[in-house]
Formats: C-alpha cells, sequence, structure tokens
C-alpha cells in the first residue's frame, strides 16, 4: 500500500514534459502527504488534451451518494481494479499519473522507509481518478486512487505492497482514455516492477510535521554520529607517554 508521499514539484517542468495544461493553484510541496490531501494528478480528457490539476487524495465514485466513503479509497490493487465496483469505471478510462518525489511504506513493526529514484527524478505514479458531485448544478470534485502492485523481493522486505510505477513508453497507451483498461493495466504491471526495482530505500524517523527533513536517512545519520564520536574520544584519549610523565613513572 502506500500511505503518504513526498511531493517537491517543478509544475512547468511537469507539464513540458507530460504536454499537459497547467492548472492553477496547484498543491504546495509537501514530505508529508496523506489520504484526503490534494495532490498533483495527469490525466488526458477525450479530445486528447492533458491536464496537470488539483485533485483529492480518495477516490470517490461518480455513483456516491457521498463524497465521505465508508472505507479507505486512497490505494486500489491493480489485480483487482478492473472489477471492484468502486474502481471499475476509472479502471477502464479514467487513468492518471500521480507524480512524487518519493514515497514511504512500513515494515510490520511500523518502521518507515522513504523510496525515490537514485537520480531524484519525479515518480510517475499510477493512478485512477473521477469526478464527484453531490447533484446537478453543484461543482465538481477530482478525486484518486494510487494503484498498487505487488512489491520487488528488495521492497518486500519493508511492504508487501507497493506503489505502481508506469515507465515512459507506456504513458501515452496509460493515460489514453480510448485504451482499453482490461487491455493496459496489464501490460504497464511488468514494466512498473521494474523500474520500481531500481528505487533507493532508506529508514527515515517517524512522520511528523512537513519538510524535507522527513525524507533523511536515520541510518546515515546514526553512521554519522557513531563515527564523531569515536573521533571524539580519539582526540581525548591520552597517549601512553603521555599517560607515564602525567603519574610521574
Amino acid at each position: 500500500m502506500c500511505g503518504r508521499f513526498a511531493a517537491d514539484l517543478d509544475y512547468s517542468s511537469l507539464a513540458e514534459h507530460y504536454g499537459a495544461r497547467q492548472a492553477p493553484g496547484l498543491p504546495k510541496p509537501s514530505w508529508n502527504i496523506s489520504p484526503g490531501s490534494a495532490i498533483a494528478l495527469v490525466a488526458q480528457d477525450r479530445h486528447g488534451q492533458r491536464h496537470l490539476h488539483t485533485a483529492r487524495w480518495n477516490l470517490v465514485p461518480s455513483c456516491s451518494d457521498s463524497d465521505q466513503m465508508a472505507y479507505p479509497t486512497h490505494n486500489a490493487r491493480v489485480e483487482s481494479a478492473l472489477t471492484k465496483r468502486t474502481y471499475a469505471d476509472s479502471a477502464r478510462s479514467q487513468r492518471a499519473i500521480i507524480p512524487a518525489s518519493g514515497y514511504y511504506e512500513w515494515t510490520p513493526d511500523h518502521q518507515p522507509y522513504y523510496f525515490q529514484a537514485p537520480d531524484g527524478h519525479t515518480l510517475s505514479i499510477a493512478g485512477l481518478y473521477s469526478w464527484w458531485r453531490a447533484r446537478p448544478g453543484q461543482p465538481w470534485l477530482l478525486t484518486a486512487t494510487i494503484l498498487t502492485t505487488q512489491a520487488t523481493p528488495e521492497a518486500a522486505r519493508v511492504h508487501d505492497r507497493m506503489p505502481l510505477l508506469i515507465t515512459d513508453e507506456n504513458l501515452d497507451s496509460w493515460l489514453d482514455p480510448g485504451m482499453e483498461g482490461k487491455e493496459i493495466l496489464p501490460k504497464a504491471v511488468e514494466p512498473g516492477r521494474h523500474a520500481s526495482g531500481t528505487l533507493t530505500m532508506h529508514p527515515v524517523a517517524p512522520l511528523r510535521g512537513d519538510g524535507p527533513e522527513l525524507t533523511e536517512d536515520i541510518a546515515l545519520d546514526q553512521r554519522v554520529k557513531k563515527i564523531q564520536k569515536v573521533c571524539r574520544f580519539q582526540m581525548v584519549k591520552p597517549s601512553s607517554r603521555a599517560a607515564s610523565v602525567g603519574t610521574g613513572s
């Protein structure tokens, strides 16, 4: 699953990369994005125009009576998205990219790890979207979910699920609403898992507040502190000769 992610994004560069129109009012950078938050999303309309837009991270199907679902909808399994009533319509023709700087997963003993590209490039996470409104004449609400897949062996050391990544080779087909979901979803899984195999991961401190420090490697920090402690000890430790002079022997 994916319950938190980071997005410190250059929207102008993203709009150019995805060939999308950039909407106003996109979310501010955050390193602790949780379900229900505003997120950036790239989707393509039926006229072939792509849009970089703000969405709420918790998918609400258009048939729902309320925008508050009785169960979590921030993640959907790629294996069952086409058959689950909540996600089926979106999986068929309303697919999206959710750009992210990286994402977090937790071990069974609640240790968070941060996953990111080695070169820091933006991840294209597979998403589904849906438009919802309370009644005719009311404003539309754009909502979204992140698709997950079985974790790679390395990532499975932390968690058995992970976000599905969309490769550049599958990007056009993924965003094309004319491409049937039953064709592109299975096709996207293995390339996405392969792309995930190139990501780096490291442990981080419990997520509290917000800021880039949340993504810092605490294992590296602990190693640095250990080295510093050793260096300080060596600086103050007297030599054997000095010790003998000090005792008058």
